[in-house]
């Protein structure tokens, strides 16, 4: 609920059920019934997350894994960091509803004794509570956490607007994007150095043209299979000083190829260190996850 409260009018107090009203000139929402504001620090336990419900559920279910939750983590202290706070309330989701939300594929489940009567009763919306219910509850128990000198000095953290995801997305596809070409250029080309008929073939003659902003060298082989001479392209191998050497090659089609190891092994040493860093970043995620679960 950080910043403006936009939306409010969808949650409601969970002590009467009341839609909460924004306060003019304030980041918060008050219930007209009970006065309860959502401004006003909790307990520093994870039911704290629980003092606003919404108004549109996701499938009946839903509303009474919302109790069964508040029950089963209520009394937990909150954990000092986002990520450890979200763990718990996703460690509270699988004890109810025996599902994890982080690894499994199902958009919903039935469970019977979530069943209480009524259309899709029993039917729990997975998705929901990824994108709507556990970062609602997420929140409210970073909200209202105590004010102490530990909380005063380390703030909750600052949520990402849409356009700092979006320099995430491009940054992570660039990081990415980078190794993927160079190890996947290395790979095709030790494939296509490996697959297909071994034969000695000598280059006949090579030509070098402009293409665009750099230059193509095309070269022409000729090379014995099956009893027959072939006239073909040869491609991968060093330009015009191959003309008139006879070459080790790998034919597919009408085509040869270079068996020369040399490009290939540079864009795979090139493309490893670059491999490296989203390995390294997405380990430390984890790990920072890890410990931040067992806070």
């Amino acid at each position: 609920m950080s910043g403006p409260v936009q939306g409010m009018p969808r949650y409601l107090c969970a002590v009467d059920a009341s839609a909460l009203k924004e306060l003019p000139g304030a980041s918060a929402a008050r219930c007209p019934t009970c006065g309860h504001r959502t401004d006003v620090p909790g307990r520093g336990v994870l039911g704290d997350g629980f003092d606003v419900t919404h108004e549109q559920w996701g499938l009946r279910g839903d509303v009474h894994v919302w109790r069964a939750m508040r029950e089963q983590v209520a009394a937990t202290p909150t954990p000092a960091t986002e990520a450890a706070i979200r763990q718990a309330f996703v460690d509270g989701f699988r004890a109810v509803v025996a599902v994890d939300l982080d690894t499994t594929d199902e958009a919903r489940v039935h469970r019977p004794e979530l069943d209480h009567g009524g259309l899709s009763g029993g039917v729990v919306d997975v998705e929901w509570w990824r994108a709507e219910g556990i970062p609602l509850l997420v929140d409210r128990a970073l909200e209202r956490r105590p004010v102490t000198t530990e909380t005063a000095a380390s703030p909750p953290p600052a949520r990402k607007g849409a356009g700092g995801a979006a320099v995430t997305v491009i940054v992570w596809v660039v990081v990415l994007a980078i190794p993927g070409a160079l190890i996947g250029g290395g790979s095709f080309l030790l494939y296509q150095r490996a697959v297909g008929s071994w034969v000695e073939a000598t280059v006949l003659e090579c030509d070098t043209y402009r293409a665009g902003a750099s230059f193509r060298t095309d070269c022409i082989a000729e090379w014995t299979e099956g009893g027959r001479t072939v006239v073909g392209d040869f491609v991968g191998g060093n330009g015009e000083s191959d003309a008139g050497r006879t070459v080790t090659a790998t034919v597919r089609g009408d085509t040869a190829y270079s068996r020369s190891l040399g490009l290939p092994i540079l864009l795979l040493a090139l493309g490893l260190p670059f491999l490296a860093f989203p390995v390294l970043a997405l380990r430390h995620r984890l790990a920072t996850r890890r410990a931040g679960s067992r806070t």
